[in-house]
């Protein structure tokens, strides 16, 4: 049985409130998943490599275009 008909099944035999539980979880996980990356502007600094500065740069314009 692959992962997902696992996951499918589990979700299956939950009742109401073990359910509403499951969303409310991943509901959280999803939202602090989008905010523990997040770059600042004041993260980046004069002593930063080339590389570290094109990832901040790319990680504010992911963060500017609503990717996550």
């Amino acid at each position: 049985m692959s992962m997902r008909n696992q996951f499918e099944a589990l979700v299956r035999d939950l009742d109401k409130e073990s359910l509403e539980q499951l969303r409310q979880s991943v509901s959280s996980e999803i939202d602090g998943r989008g905010k523990e990356k997040v770059m600042q502007l004041e993260d980046i600094h004069a002593r930063m490599t080339a590389e570290e500065k094109a990832q901040a740069l790319r990680e504010i314009a992911r963060v500017l275009e609503g990717r996550e």
